[in-house]
């Protein structure tokens, strides 16, 4: 190169296992993608290994979202491949097959953060074109979300993180403690909380706490509305769970209560559908018998509770959502209670660690 000429390439490859898709690998395509004309992510994944096409689905829409022109393609290799040149004599010689039999050419750059990229680059003729080796621009690491996924949550790929959100609803009777539980979620930096719909629409001058077959209808379609928009919310907060005071089902339950005063005894077909579109991961019964209660003018039964728990239990027991009733008395072994179900919720969907040159199913403690 002389002169003024710019530097540049027609082509740089960059290899990914992507277990999971995290930030640091956006980072690392977006570096070559600024570095080359086109880009090439090979993704390799194992029929071991969790989740792969999860995995490819995430790189592609990230590789779309990186240059919509379509000029970062992504090839996936799905197939259990040695790992390390120890494992076979044909360790380079393999990957020169393969890269080259995806279209790689003497002079193509191999983009990469670990020192592998000097001899792929070698054996393709290409050049070696490292990306923030000691990992200062973006500590995040697969391998730290594979052990902790929930610590480490907000260094997953946008793209794979609802993959791995779950969706919690605090359910049952009223003045159980829902509002106060999906607060101190929040609080914890666990979950994006998200509040009763009708409450603050029934609190409103205009609309008044009394129950109209046409304010039911509201609460419908504005507990609808926020259920869909809480996605994004919580890919902006970048929290594992999101965790809802009420949801669809509470909106079905008090349509079986109070459709008779109304008007409208049976509950709408649309509702039911909604509901089961948009139904949680989990549904949190809390038990009223420990629970005082607080009389309210928007709670239904006035001086006292109009359901049990057994109500909602047989809900979700017709519509087939997995619940759990909480009923510790007192709000702090509630709380512990909550956190310990959404962590079971959670699991270890990631537990799998690299084990001399494969990955292995981690031992995960009964």
């Amino acid at each position: 190169m002389t002169g003024d000429a710019r530097p540049g390439a027609d082509r740089a490859w960059v290899l990914l296992t992507a277990l999971p898709p995290t930030t640091g690998h956006e980072d690392l395509v977006r570096f070559a993608a600024l570095a080359a004309r086109e880009v090439h992510v090979v993704l390799c994944t194992q029929p071991s290994e969790p989740m792969p096409a999860e995995r490819h689905a995430a790189v592609r829409a990230m590789a779309a979202r990186l240059d919509p022109h379509g000029a970062v393609h992504v090839h996936h290799v799905h197939e259990e491949m040695p790992q390390e040149p120890a494992d076979t004599p044909d360790f380079w010689p393999m990957w020169r097959r393969l890269l080259v039999g995806f279209g790689a050419r003497p002079g193509d750059l191999v983009v990469a953060s670990e020192p592998y990229g000097t001899e792929l680059a070698a054996v393709i003729e290409g050049r070696f074109l490292p990306y923030d080796p000691g990992r200062l621009a973006n500590p995040a690491k697969a391998t730290r979300l594979r052990e902790a996924p929930i610590e480490h949550f907000a260094d997953l790929l946008d793209e794979f993180a609802p993959v791995l959100r779950k969706r919690v609803t605090l359910f049952g009777a009223e003045s159980v403690g829902k509002t106060t539980l999906t607060r101190r979620l929040e609080e914890r930096g666990l979950a994006v909380a998200q509040p009763e719909w009708a409450r603050p629409y029934l609190e409103l001058d205009a609309v008044g706490p009394d129950v109209t077959a046409a304010k039911m209808r509201a609460i419908w379609h504005g507990q609808l509305a926020q259920q869909r928009a809480a996605e994004a919310i919580a890919a902006r907060r970048r929290r594992p769970f999101v965790v809802q005071d009420t949801d669809l089902y509470s909106t079905v339950g008090y349509w079986l209560l109070k459709g008779e005063e109304f008007g409208e005894p049976d509950v709408p077909a649309g509702l039911w559908a909604d509901a089961a579109a948009h139904a949680s991961d989990l549904y949190v019964i809390l038990g009223q018998d420990p629970v005082p209660f607080a009389a309210d003018p928007l709670r239904y039964g006035g001086d006292r509770r109009e359901t049990t728990d057994q109500f909602w239990i047989d809900l979700c027991e017709q519509v087939g959502v997995p619940w759990v009733l909480v009923d510790e008395n007192g709000l702090q072994a509630r709380e512990e209670r909550v956190v310990a179900e959404l962590l079971r919720l959670f699991g270890t969907p990631l537990a799998y660690r690299r084990r001399g040159s494969e990955y292995a199913p981690a031992a995960v403690a009964p």
